[in-house]
């Protein structure tokens, strides 16, 4: 399953997102892709 989570905060981490959704299972992979324009 994938979720896309969408205009997030630039302070917010992998580590950020993982703690708030592993309540809901394992998380295998975390992708958060940068802006071209400002890295």
């Amino acid at each position: 399953m994938s979720v896309y989570v969408g205009n997030l905060a630039r302070e917010v981490t992998e580590e950020d997102l993982k703690s708030v959704f592993e309540e809901y299972g394992q998380i295998k992979r975390i992708h958060m892709p940068t802006d071209r324009e400002t890295g």
